[in-house]
């Protein structure tokens, strides 16, 4: 909980250093970069965040593989985060930056569920449907789960639409269950 408080705090520094410089776009792209790079790399990601590692020895291995690749603002972040034991909220920052960009540009981020994989059209077509809907601009994470049969479910803020086979079993159960209980 309080890593999390702290990696707000760094993200809405960087969000507003970024919103200054006009480079929010790639700064986003830089944090995300990095969080790819940790979460798929355990070894870079056992290093940094070991706690018998030096400072000036995880700054050095920054800057050898990322400093040339990223802007001087993440840079600087990442290195600040660095000296200041923050490793761990290295995980989540690029999290955190992209809420905050959302929230700035008024887009609403959606959460697709599908039984199959879609394809690039039907996730086109879903994000455009949804945004239309919602009146607002929406970034789409898709993911697939096979227990929904089919259909899709889409997920965003506190609402889910649910349009899979499972939900509409779902329904259909709840609707009879409630006719005999109105009949006993």
């Amino acid at each position: 909980m309080a890593g999390d408080r702290v990696a707000k705090r760094y993200a809405q520094a960087a969000f507003e250093a970024a919103k200054s410089a006009n480079s929010v776009e790639i700064v986003g792209a830089d944090l995300a970069g990095l969080q790819a790079a940790l979460t798929g790399n355990g070894d870079l990601r056992s290093f940094l965040l070991s706690p018998n590692r030096g400072r000036e020895e995880k700054i050095a291995l920054f800057e050898k593989a990322l400093g040339e690749k990223v802007t001087a603002l993440s840079s600087n972040l990442v290195k600040l985060m660095l000296e200041k034991r923050r490793e761990e909220e290295l995980l989540t920052i690029s999290d955190e930056f992209t809420t905050l960009r959302r929230a700035d540009e008024g887009i609403v981020h959606i959460t697709v569920s599908s039984a199959i994989e879609l394809t690039d059209s039907e996730k086109k077509q879903i994000v455009e449907k949804v945004s239309a809907k919602l009146g607002r601009k929406s970034e789409a994470e898709f993911a697939v789960d096979p227990t929904l049969v089919g259909g899709v479910k889409v997920a965003y803020d506190n609402f889910v639409i649910d349009g899979s086979v499972k939900g509409s079993l779902k329904r259909l159960r709840e609707s009879l269950r409630q006719d005999n209980l109105k009949q006993a």
